[in-house]
């Protein structure tokens, strides 16, 4: 009878000890869990502070300054049409503060991206015919010039306040939904001047002169919403990690446009008496109102997204990628009346960010 007694008393110790090293084990495994996703935290800098910069094709279109001689000109018209252009590209520079408080989803963040470019450019065309003609009295010689002279600048800031929270994509990695507010102010600038001499004779020439000058800008504040998303490829983040980052924009900026434009033409006809002392005939100097200025509230509506990738560290980061940057009717790029142009800012950018704090 013992002998049943001393067995069944082993059998339920070996079930204990077997089930108080189970327990042990358990509990050693979610303190290590724990401990490890504390770390993870607390390695995760609090404050990022953030610098990149971007090579932007830029979308500024403009109504071109196309003087009526210039149609008749002896040099065309599509080359001068090309050199009022504004800069095709230019280079954005921007950075950025993050704060993430710990053990919290919440993030707060505030930046400032601005870009400036200029093109200045002369054309001198120049047509000669040493040869002379004899005619019944005198010789004629054929001589025809044009001289352009021509500047563009553009410029533009955006800042950007926003507060946003980390819903997260699983496994997948992070996801950021932030609302804020977005202010955005373009200017653009341009200043042409045109002599031009289509024909001159012994007898009489027409001379042509045109000035052009115009002040752009934009400025606008509005509501902002954006995603910004990001899965690890591979690595660890506390070791190393490549990830995959993109995102998308949207604003509805609340402004005013403001521009000043003024452009003469004046035409100058100088007959043979004209070289003897005689007067120039001013044959038209147009337009009758040079000047034109206007002002307008206005709502422009803006869309943006980025794809890219980045090698991070536990507080540090390096990304490569592509963004865009759409402001639909933002620029009044009429000369006598308005007219509505898009800026669009897109291309190749680089970031490098840093984190601070423990």
């Amino acid at each position: 009878m013992s002998e049943l007694i001393n067995k069944s008393d082993n059998r339920a110790t070996i079930r204990w000890k077997l089930l108080t090293s189970a327990s042990a084990l358990a509990l050693a495994a979610y303190v290590s869990s724990a401990n490890a996703a504390n770390a993870e935290d607390a390695s995760r800098p609090p404050i990022w502070i953030e610098s990149d910069g971007a090579f932007s094709q830029q979308e500024t279109g403009q109504e071109a300054f196309l003087p009526p001689f210039l149609f008749s000109s002896p040099f065309g018209v599509p080359s001068q049409s090309a050199l009022r252009s504004a800069p095709p590209t230019i280079w954005d520079k921007g950075a950025k503060i993050t704060f993430q408080p710990d053990e919290s989803d919440w993030v707060f963040s505030a930046s400032i991206r601005f870009g400036r470019n200029s093109r200045s450019e002369t054309r001198n065309h120049l047509t000669t015919q040493p040869t002379r003609t004899l005619t019944a009295y005198n010789y004629v010689n054929y001589d025809a010039y044009q001289n352009v002279a021509a500047r563009n600048s553009e410029s533009h800031t955006i800042l950007d306040f926003q507060a946003g929270k980390d819903v997260g994509l699983g496994k997948l990695g992070n996801s950021v939904l932030s609302l804020g507010v977005r202010f955005a102010q373009f200017n653009s600038q341009s200043d042409t001047k045109i002599r031009s001499q289509p024909t001159n004779t012994e007898y009489n020439y027409n001379r042509f002169y045109a000035s052009f000058a115009a002040k752009r800008k934009f400025s606008g504040i509005g509501p902002s919403l954006s995603w910004e998303a990001s899965t690890n490829l591979a690595g660890n983040p506390s070791a190393g990690s490549i990830t995959f980052d993109w995102g998308a924009n949207g604003a509805i900026l609340f402004g005013r446009q403001r521009t000043k434009v003024h452009h003469q033409t004046t035409k100058v006809f100088q007959s043979s008496a004209a070289r003897y002392g005689g007067p120039r005939t001013v044959v038209y100097q147009s337009p009758a109102t040079p000047t034109h200025t206007r002002s307008r509230k206005v709502t422009v509506p803006n869309l943006g997204g980025f794809a890219g990738l980045s090698y991070r560290y536990a507080d540090a980061k390096i990304s490569l990628g592509y963004r865009a940057d759409f402001f639909f009717n933002a620029i009044d790029g009429g000369i006598d009346t308005a007219k509505k142009e898009d800026r669009a800012f897109y291309g190749p950018y680089a970031s490098i960010s840093i984190g601070l704090g423990d």
